[in-house]
C-alpha cells in the first residue's frame, strides 16, 4: 500500500515541476531569411535563372552568366552534383591554378588535373568544399553541368573578384524573389509636336512679260467701227478716212436700216503678228 502511494506521489511531483516549464515554453521561430541593408554589397545567385547578381541592397551592380551543379533536389553529400540553397559567408579569395581535379571523387572516368578552376576561385563557409571559381570550359556556362560549385567565365570571375570581400554574405536561391522591372513604355508622341509635312517643290515656268506696245499702235484704224462692235449690224459712227475730212460741215451720213439685219463685210485675216504686238 505504501508503495502504491509512494508511486503516485512521485508521478504527481513530477507533473508539478514539469507543468510551469512547458506552459512557458514557447514554439521555436524559424529564423526570418537575411535581409540587406541598403549600402551593403552581396552575392545573389538564381539556379533557375543560371544567373549570379552582384549587389548593394537590392539594387543590381553587375550580372554574370554561371553554371550550377547537375543534381537536383536538396545539397545531402559533397559528390551529390547539387548546388546548395541557403545564406552563406565569403570565406575568401583564392588562386587555384595549382588545385588538382580528381574525377574518381565523384566515380567519374579520367585523371586527375590542374588548370580546371581558372585564376581565381571565391571560397565560402559550407560544409561541402563548393566555392564560386573560373573554369577551363567556356562553353558550359549557363548549365547545370558541375558539380556542385558555381561556375563563371575566367574574365568575369576576376572582375567578381575585385567587388568581393571576407564576410559577404552570398544567397543561393532557386528562383528569383526581385521583380524584374520592365522597361517602360516610350510615350506617344503628340500630334502638335510632329513637324509639319513639307511639300514637293514644284517648278513653274517663267512666262515672258508682253513687251511695251507703243501709244500709236494703240489708236483706232481710220475706217472702223468705235462702238465696240463685233463686225455685225449696224454702225453708229465712223472715224473720217483722212485728216482732211475733219473739220467739213458735211456731216457724216448713217447707213440707212432696213428690215433686214445687214450683215458686215467678213473681216479681212489679220496681218502676220510681229514680237512687239501681243496676242489677245
Amino acid at each position: 500500500m505504501k508503495s502504491w502511494a509512494r508511486f503516485f506521489s512521485a508521478v504527481l511531483l513530477s507533473l508539478t515541476l514539469s507543468f510551469p516549464a512547458w506552459s512557458a515554453t514557447s514554439p521555436a521561430k524559424s529564423n526570418p531569411e537575411w535581409k540587406p541593408k541598403t549600402t551593403e554589397r552581396w552575392i545573389e545567385v538564381v539556379k533557375k535563372e543560371r544567373k549570379l547578381y552582384l549587389r548593394q541592397g537590392e539594387k543590381v551592380l553587375k550580372t554574370y552568366r554561371v553554371a550550377i551543379g547537375s543534381g537536383k533536389g536538396v545539397k545531402k553529400t559533397p559528390i551529390d552534383k547539387v548546388t546548395p540553397v541557403g545564406v552563406f559567408s565569403i570565406r575568401r579569395i583564392a588562386d587555384p591554378t595549382n588545385w588538382v581535379f580528381d574525377p574518381k571523387v565523384f566515380n567519374e572516368p579520367g585523371e586527375p588535373q590542374k588548370g580546371v578552376y581558372g585564376k581565381v576561385a571565391i571560397s565560402f563557409r559550407n560544409p561541402w568544399n563548393l566555392a564560386i571559381h573560373g573554369t577551363n570550359a567556356p562553353w558550359s556556362i549557363g548549365k547545370a553541368v558541375t558539380h556542385g560549385c558555381i561556375r563563371l567565365k575566367n574574365p568575369d570571375i576576376e572582375e567578381l573578384a575585385k567587388h568581393v570581400k571576407p564576410g559577404m554574405k552570398l544567397v543561393i536561391r532557386e528562383k528569383p524573389i526581385f521583380a524584374a522591372k520592365l522597361a517602360e513604355p516610350i510615350p506617344p508622341v503628340a500630334p502638335s509636336s510632329l513637324p509639319a509635312p513639307v511639300e514637293p517643290a514644284v517648278t513653274v515656268p517663267s512666262v515672258p512679260e508682253p513687251a511695251a506696245v507703243p501709244a500709236e499702235a494703240l489708236q483706232p484704224i481710220p475706217g472702223t467701227p468705235v462702238s465696240g462692235d463685233t463686225g455685225t449690224g449696224t454702225m453708229s459712227e465712223t472715224i473720217p478716212a483722212s485728216s482732211s475730212d475733219i473739220g467739213t460741215t458735211a456731216p457724216a451720213v448713217p447707213a440707212p436700216i432696213e428690215s433686214m439685219d445687214v450683215q458686215a463685210p467678213a473681216p479681212e485675216a489679220p496681218a502676220e503678228q510681229t514680237a512687239e504686238t501681243p496676242q489677245v
